[in-house]
């Protein structure tokens, strides 16, 4: 395993005792699992990625996904834009192929994801969920203006922190996205995530109409011409136009650009 990277103040090693105080499998898959350790103020998820096959091809040299999330989370955290934290990194490689990568964030108390959120809220609970849509909305135009694409802004991959009525959400799981130094709000390349939040047919089925309008004025900070800009840019797009869209923006900017990065020195890898 290599050595990890991990914030100041972190103790990889200490899982043992966080698993002691509590500990829960929360996703269990052949490639994936996630478990939280500990409570309070010390909890943490650790995701640990599993490739094999075509997967396990497809890292050759490439930067791991525990390695570019980590990265991506630290970014997001400088633009001040809530996130899980991110703790630290590992990964296993075999002649050039990652085998294994491990991240470790913290835990949010009390965080449940805004697809759930959405699912058990009515169509009649408007304020909630205009609360929620608008929020969202925000959320994405922060980390444009920041210079951040994420690729998956979908409802699965945003935290509702506290009551939905609060607005108050946090950005989680962020492996394919890229930090491009730049504002891209309102851009072509925003367009990417703009799809995937409000106009893709899942959200379609996810929002109504009013809703994904109030998310794009969200979006748009009340800019009525930039909002009909990308209505008629991106209310007729077709799903394969948006996915050779976004494969092509993720191999150039998560895969390539990522990939010529200096590593960096660090402490030794963590031991349960």
């Amino acid at each position: 395993m290599t050595d990890p990277s991990r914030a100041p103040g972190t103790a990889p090693g200490d899982l043992e005792r966080l698993a002691r105080q509590a500990h829960r499998v929360l996703k269990q898959e052949e490639a994936t699992t996630v478990e939280s350790f500990g409570r309070g103020a010390e909890a943490l998820v650790q995701k640990t990625y599993r490739n094999r096959g075509l997967r396990l091809v497809q890292t050759f040299w490439r930067r791991s996904r525990a390695a570019r999330e980590f990265d991506n989370l630290r970014a997001i955290e400088r633009l001040a834009v809530p996130c899980t934290g991110a703790l630290w990194w590992s990964e296993r490689r075999r002649l050039g192929f990652v085998t294994e990568s491990v991240l470790a964030t913290r835990l949010l108390e009390g965080s449940q994801t805004l697809k759930d959120v959405l699912a058990g809220l009515p169509r009649t609970a408007r304020m909630e969920r205009r609360q929620l849509v608008e929020a969202m909305g925000r959320l994405v135009a922060d980390l444009h203006r920041g210079g951040f694409l994420w690729c998956t802004p979908m409802p699965r991959n945003v935290l509702v922190l506290g009551d939905p009525l609060a607005g108050r959400l946090a950005v989680c799981d962020t492996p394919a996205g890229a930090d491009l130094g730049r504002s891209l709000h309102g851009t072509a390349l925003a367009c990417i995530d703009v799809f995937a939040a409000a106009f893709s047919p899942s959200r379609r089925a996810d929002f109504s109409a009013a809703e994904r309008r109030r998310w794009l004025a969200a979006y748009c900070a009340g800019d009525p011409r930039l909002a009909r800009s990308l209505w008629r840019r991106l209310a007729h797009r077709s799903v394969w136009r948006h996915d050779l869209g976004r494969a092509l923006a993720m191999l150039w900017h998560t895969y390539i650009l990522s990939a010529l990065r200096r590593p960096r020195p660090s402490p030794p890898a963590p031991r349960r």
